[in-house]
């Protein structure tokens, strides 16, 4: 402890001023108090310090501006001699003397004040952009599930079988336009939805034997009738003349021998 801080303390008890009444009268924490009298200097808000030995010079019954004096002179190290002497007016040193800071309380105030606000200010940019962060990955989140689950709303076979039924459009549509040629008398189209073994005989004449893969368009012409073989009967769609036929049986069944004749009602 330095003799500032224990000559604060002694003249306190001799006027027999409790701390914790100055503090109440200060509003200022009794541990500051504890801690000016005990010279631990750096453990007051620097900013405060001086507002804090005005105060404390106020409620004891000191000449505050002179305290203030004598607390500069201390810590820049220039007090010395009068560390010794008594507390009577002519002891406390120059005005002239350097002292620590120039700020009057009111200034180191506005000048904290002023800090508050800035750090303020970049916690709230701060908690902006946060909160700009969580709304973006919400919505991103958000539109991933949505994708999710629309995939999960349609199914997979549902899929296949639509993409089936619009190859079989198009292959019907386009047999349809296809007129037969002058010798001929009948149109055969087929399109495969999987892998199909056949063989297709027209108007008796030897088998032709064909291995097709998915999604192929096939035609063939005759005058009266085809003979078809079939080793995966639902993995082809025909029609007859842009008539459609559909499958002539299930996926992976075997039909042989199925006669596809000119219709009665065809000219």
């Amino acid at each position: 402890m330095n003799t500032f801080s224990e000559e604060l303390r002694k003249e306190r008890i001799a006027k027999n001023i409790a701390l914790a009444d100055i503090a109440a009268s200060t509003h200022i924490n009794i541990k500051y108090l504890e801690a000016l009298e005990q010279g631990s200097f750096d453990m007051l808000p620097q900013t405060y310090i001086r507002a804090f030995i005005r105060e404390y010079a106020l409620a004891v019954g000191f000449p505050p501006d002179e305290i203030l004096h004598r607390y500069d002179v201390l810590v820049t190290r220039k007090y010395s001699e009068t560390e010794d002497m008594g507390w009577d007016q002519h002891s406390f040193p120059s005005h002239n003397m350097p002292v620590l800071s120039n700020k009057t309380p009111e200034e180191a105030t506005a000048e904290l004040i002023k800090q508050r606000d800035t750090r303020r200010t970049f916690a709230l940019a701060a908690l902006g952009m946060l909160i700009l962060a969580i709304v973006y990955f919400g919505l991103m989140y958000t539109s991933k599930e949505n994708l999710l689950r629309s995939t999960k709303e349609t199914p997979f076979q549902q899929v296949v079988q639509e993409q089936e039924r619009e190859i079989i459009r198009n292959v019907v549509d386009t047999a349809s336009a296809i007129s037969p040629a002058p010798q001929d008398s009948i149109v055969l189209a087929g399109v495969t939805t999987d892998s199909v073994w056949m063989t297709v005989s027209e108007d008796g004449n030897p088998p032709r034997e064909l291995l097709a893969a998915p999604n192929r368009a096939l035609t063939w012409s005759a005058k009266e009738k085809f003979t078809v073989t079939l080793g995966n009967a639902g993995g082809i769609r025909f029609s007859l003349n842009g008539k459609n036929i559909g499958v002539l049986g299930k996926r992976g069944e075997v039909l042989r021998n199925i006669t596809l004749a000119r219709p009665r009602e065809l000219p």
